[in-house]
């Protein structure tokens, strides 16, 4: 018997995914691994969701009041600090001005009513504010401001209150390419209703201005000057060019004299300083390079301040402005002209005039230096003084500036004031570093005069033994207030002596003239020899009726400038039948009790041509001069009209001067 089973038809149970039909036992399995997987990942899901809503505590909403806190005390410590360092540009790295600036004109540079720049170098001195000394002067402002900024933010205000647990301490760090600033703070902020929120404590802000890069470059700037005298150099130089309105020296054939107003000589040189100072760069920074047809401003206004010195990303102005306080003079006047010195054009030489001058320049003014980093435009500017004297580079004791306003006092009201004691000495010097020659001793007799700026003040004349001081020459008198003052010493038969002098009670100066010895142009006689070659030289001729000599000679010490000799003398020798009356006019100036050597200088023109001279060296014996009757000056010339044969003895004639005779001293 067979028992009745239940049966499944296989063909009908079908289930349809997609489009693929899966039958049978395999289609059961494939459903319950689907459904399997389906069911892992949404355990897994629902477990990921459940642990973050778990662990995401109530009371950790608040780091987002926090951030608020802290943007809040960023953002003031960012608007602090950035403003300390724009004061800081400014003025020469001080956030407020030192009292010895403030009370002291002397010290800054005046830009406007509210706006000074302090001196990092005036005459002899520097005053360059330390990297650690700007950092202690921000420190100093973020925590004595950050406060203040803070809880005049209204947002702030309306929502918080705050409970200081200690004091701001800032600790400013100035790095590579930024500044940080660090502010260690303790505060404890509460909502309106009292509710605690948070406690922040140390704070940091950044700045990307390269404060250390700039000042790095300013402070290398102002130590080459002091070095190099850069600036004094620039001013020089531009005196020295002989513009037509600033005459230093020269010589004329006229018999009109030649005069320059003092206003219009001052404005031209002021002009000349700003435009050319402003072309200055520095090697190494980010400048404009000069085209190459200016080539004078491509070797003199590009200043190497070092081999190492390299900031690609600074660029450095410098500014001088007529504006800006400075120093003028310039000596000798007549009256308140320039003019030159006139040598014939008598009734007897109505045909022969020279007009010669010598003009010496005291300049002393300041230069604003903006250094910019052109990454940020942050710019940092300093101020430093240039100093010429008597046309060489002085940067002894400064001289005073005046203000913008300048009091007109006469030189009588000034020099009335008189209440500093002083004693002067003054001595004859005779020295001759080549020899070794040395004598110093009392001299009696010397006229003294003292000068302040404009003002000028008739001393007394020094005396032997004076108030029984034994073996010295001198006064005791009450000198005018200066701080940059010129003694003079003047007596004939002496070189002019002067002394910087800072008037102070009980100060001793001590003058040193020079013996000098005045020769005739009378005894002296010049002559050529026609030169073709060393082995041809002509017998020695006297000058031809119209030709012209000039005689120079210098003296130079061992640390004279190439264009400032200690000692220089010039005459003109005219060959004319009224010789006589032309040679009575001058005489040959020379070092006097000493043997010197001299560089000797002659030149012959003819209607302004030049036929002849001479170049060397000229040892001359003091007691032959003395007894000198006559000196004979040998020059080398050629009789020709052959340009490029003249062009060759000009640009020879100290190799050629050694084939002639040596100067004859004859007694």
């Amino acid at each position: 018997m067979y028992q009745k089973r239940c049966t499944v038809d296989r063909s009908s149970f079908i289930s349809h995914i997609g489009d693929t039909k899966i039958t049978g036992s395999k289609g059961q399995v494939t459903i319950f691994i689907i459904i399997g997987i389906l069911l892992v990942l949404a355990v897994t899901l629902v477990i990921f969701v459940r642990r973050e809503i778990i662990t995401f505590k109530p009371e950790e909403i608040i780091p987002t009041e926090k951030g608020k806190v802290e943007n809040f005390i960023t953002s003031c410590i960012d608007q602090v600090g950035n403003d300390a360092l724009v004061r800081v540009g400014l003025q020469g790295g001080y956030i407020e001005l030192p009292f010895e600036v403030i009370d002291d004109n002397t010290r800054r540079l005046d830009i406007s009513p509210d706006l000074a720049v302090p001196y990092w170098a005036y005459g002899p001195e520097t005053f360059i504010p330390s990297l650690p000394q700007i950092k202690e002067q921000i420190d100093e402002y973020l925590e004595k401001n950050v406060r203040d900024c803070l809880f005049t933010m209204q947002a702030f205000q309306e929502t918080y209150d705050l409970i200081e647990k200690s004091e701001l301490t800032a600790n400013t760090e100035i790095v590579q390419n930024k500044v940080i600033f660090n502010l260690h703070w303790d505060v404890e902020i509460r909502s309106k209703g009292g509710e605690i929120i948070t406690e922040v404590i140390d704070h940091v802000a950044e700045s990307p201005i390269k404060l250390q890069d700039v000042y790095t470059v300013a402070k290398a700037i102002v130590e080459k000057e002091m070095e190099t005298l850069k600036l004094e150099d620039v001013t020089q130089d531009l005196i020295a060019l002989e513009h037509p309105d600033v005459p230093v020296a020269g010589m004329e054939l006229s018999c009109s004299k030649k005069k320059w107003e003092v206003a219009k000589v001052k404005n031209t040189l002021l002009e000349l300083l700003r435009i050319n100072v402003h072309e200055l760069k520095v090697k190494g920074t980010d400048y404009v390079e000069f085209p190459e047809d200016l080539p004078y401003y491509q070797n003199h206004y590009v200043w190497n301040v070092g081999t190492e010195f390299r900031h690609p990303e600074v660029s450095v102005l410098f500014n001088f402005d007529q504006t800006y306080p400075y120093t003028f003079s310039v000596t000798p006047l007549v009256g308140n002209k320039m003019q030159s010195s006139q040598l014939g054009g008598s009734d007897l030489l109505s045909f022969l005039c020279i007009q010669t001058w010598k003009f010496t320049y005291d300049m002393v003014y300041p230069v604003l230096v903006k250094v910019k980093d052109e990454t940020t435009g942050y710019t940092f500017q300093i101020a430093f003084t240039v100093h010429v004297v008597r046309n060489n580079p002085e940067r002894g004791e400064a001289l005073p500036r005046p203000s913008y306003f300048i009091n007109t006092v006469s030189d009588e009201d000034y020099c009335g004031a008189k209440n500093i004691p002083m004693t002067v000495f003054t001595h004859e010097l005779v020295e001759n570093e080549n020899t070794g020659a040395y004598n110093r001793e009392p001299l009696e007799e010397v006229q003294t005069s003292f000068t302040c700026l404009r003002y000028k003040c008739e001393m007394f004349q020094t005396e032997y033994d004076f108030g029984g001081r034994g073996d010295v020459a001198g006064y005791t008198t009450n000198f005018p207030y200066c701080v940059g003052g010129i003694l003079r010493g003047m007596k004939d038969g002496y070189k002019e002596s002067w002394e910087r002098v800072v008037t102070e009670a009980g100060k001793e100066v001590d003058l040193d003239l020079v013996p000098v010895y005045e020769l005739p142009a009378s005894k002296i006689r010049i002559v050529k020899h026609h030169f073709a070659d060393p082995k041809d030289i002509g017998p020695a001729v006297p000058l031809k009726a119209g030709e012209l000599a000039l005689v120079k000679v210098i003296f130079r010490k061992k640390d004279d400038l190439p264009k400032t000799p200690f000692h220089e003398s010039s005459i003109t020798k005219a060959q004319t039948k009224d010789q006589e009356a032309v040679e009575a006019l001058d005489n040959l100036e020379f070092l006097a009790k000493a043997d010197f050597s001299y560089e000797l200088e002659v030149t012959v023109l003819s209607e302004e041509k030049y036929v002849g001279g001479y170049k060397g060296n000229w040892d001359v014996s003091w007691d032959a001069l003395m007894d000198a009757e006559e000196v004979v000056l040998h020059v080398v010339s050629r009789d020709t009209n052959n340009e490029e044969q003249m062009f060759d003895l000009m640009l020879n004639t100290g190799e050629y001067s050694k084939y002639v005779p040596a100067p004859e001293i004859k007694s």
